[in-house]
């Protein structure tokens, strides 16, 4: 009897090898031999769901997008408390786990690259959009409505910087460093609350 395969979830397998592999290797490193190898299987394994490296990077770069605004919405789903919603999404933001870390090595090596078309590139800064859409609705009733988009700026850049110096430096930004930062940004915004249990919710996509 042939052996029952599931489909979509081999497809997201294929998908998360892709990741590992730019993350490692940047987009030269890729190659549909790599992701076989990577994976324990034949190259016909990747071409048989994605014939060309442009199907396959579409994929990635749409999986990415939706794997992350899942996570955060289930993030959301774990509490009520306003600041708590904002700390842990600040904390989700930033690379403080070995996943996170690949995951951002894969983003912006795929920014970075060539092998992005026009909208693949616009599913990534469509990203950076809602990223933002997130932070401003985490802040409804935190921050006077009129210093909201300030707010946001400085979330995001702050956050965005970190990543930067983690994937440049990742022996020099441990854990407790980024959260350090993060801390640092919400004391000299006013927001100084720590979530209830004090515990932070690492990030633990891609």
């Amino acid at each position: 009897m042939p052996r029952h395969v599931d489909h979509e979830q081999r497809r997201l397998e294929i998908v998360r090898a892709t990741m590992e592999i730019v993350a490692e290797r940047g987009t030269r490193g890729l190659s549909f031999r790599a992701v076989a190898s990577r994976m324990g299987g034949s190259t016909t394994l990747i071409t048989h769901y994605f014939p060309t490296q442009q199907a396959l990077i579409d994929e990635v770069a749409a999986t990415a997008v939706k794997l992350w605004d899942n996570q955060i919405r289930e993030l959301d789903a774990q509490s009520d408390d306003p600041f708590r919603r904002l700390y842990n999404l600040l904390v989700w933001l930033v690379p403080t786990t070995d996943d996170g870390l690949a995951g951002e090595r894969s983003r912006i090596n795929l920014l970075s690259g060539q092998i992005l078309g026009e909208e693949n590139r616009a599913t990534f800064e469509t990203w950076d959009t809602t990223i933002r859409g997130f932070l401003r609705s985490h802040l409804e009733g935190l921050v006077p409505p009129g210093d909201v988009e300030r707010t946001v700026e400085l979330l995001r850049v702050t956050t965005n910087g970190v990543v930067l110096s983690v994937v440049e430096h990742p022996d020099s930004w441990p854990t407790e460093r980024q959260l350090a930062v993060i801390d640092g940004v919400l004391q000299l915004l006013g927001l100084t609350s720590k979530p209830a249990d004090g515990k932070s919710r690492s990030r633990a996509r891609r």
